[in-house]
């Protein structure tokens, strides 16, 4: 996409920033929380303890503990973004009857048992 001077749109040729219009600027950024603002409404879906769990993100392929991820809580629902990329890894929306989850941004989730 081009503007009235012909360059580039910012962010037109990085797929990481496909979601620009949630993702802030460099100098307006979104503010955001780590990955624990997730682990409540996370809880409740899964009863399960999210924060330790280890994801691989699809964008860029790093590996971290979910804690360490960023959370965006300023809308209807959660989105968790990569701390290394910024990629989506995770949205999440309630509804008084549903819950809508996506976790196409992450290639896997390692959750370890509890004993």
């Amino acid at each position: 996409m081009t503007g009235n001077n012909g360059s580039a749109s910012p962010g037109a040729e990085d797929p990481r920033l496909e979601d620009q219009d949630i993702a802030g600027t460099a100098g307006n950024p979104i503010p955001h929380l780590d990955g624990n603002a997730a682990a409540g409404p996370l809880w409740e879906l899964f009863r399960i303890d999210i924060i330790a769990a280890i994801g691989r993100c699809k964008n860029c392929g790093a590996v971290r503990v979910f804690g360490e991820a960023a959370v965006y809580a300023d809308a209807p629902g959660i989105v968790v973004r990569c701390s290394s990329c910024g990629g989506v890894l995770l949205r999440l929306v309630e509804t008084p009857t549903k819950y809508w989850l996506d976790v196409s941004g992450l290639s896997y989730l390692q959750i370890d048992r509890e004993t």
